[in-house]
């Protein structure tokens, strides 16, 4: 027979473990363009651009200047959602092929990994987008469980902009941006 304090214990762990799940986040998207793979590649990993074409995205910036041996370069973003409030989210590029991957561990306001995956179709060029992550700000933590359809339609919203965004800026030949 357990003691009170193992009981408790037990308890705080069911309660951590029901909480952890409902923070926990699987997005998939995709998004495909008219433009060759090498143009996507050289705008998607040009972070410094990002906030010009991608709406929502307050700031962009890598001091380690991607993207030649891209593996362990950070960067950092700062997202104000649709839905009034922000997030920001540093990362470290943990692999990547040139023109057809980068995965990343993130890690802020949210933490998981990243990936990120282009593939020329008949369509145009074929951007594969797979996001696992957990939310790391305690409010977000605490109302996940009430929220999580909110979040999700944030992040919906938010790639939508990004999609269109970055379509337009395909269009203008802003790889040279």
């Amino acid at each position: 027979m357990g003691s009170a304090l193992d009981i408790e214990i037990r308890q705080v762990g069911v309660l951590y473990s029901w909480l952890d799940r409902w923070r926990s986040y699987r997005f998939e998207d995709e998004w495909v363009v008219e433009a060759p793979v090498e143009k996507v590649w050289d705008s998607i990993v040009n972070v410094e651009v990002w906030p010009i074409w991608w709406k929502g995205l307050e700031f962009s910036y890598s001091a380690d200047k991607l993207p030649v041996g891209m593996e362990g370069k950070h960067y950092k973003t700062g997202w104000e959602s649709p839905l009034h409030y922000r997030l920001e989210i540093n990362a470290v590029i943990r692999e990547s092929s040139s023109h057809a991957l980068i995965i990343a561990d993130i890690h802020g306001d949210i933490e998981g990994v990243c990936t990120y995956r282009i593939k020329e179709s008949r369509w145009g060029t074929r951007g594969y987008f797979s996001l696992d992550v957990r939310t790391n700000k305690t409010w977000m933590s605490l109302f996940s469980p009430f929220l999580k359809g909110y979040f999700t339609k944030n992040h919906n919203r938010i790639m939508k902009k990004g999609m269109y965004g970055f379509t337009k800026h395909l269009a203008r030949g802003a790889a040279a941006a």
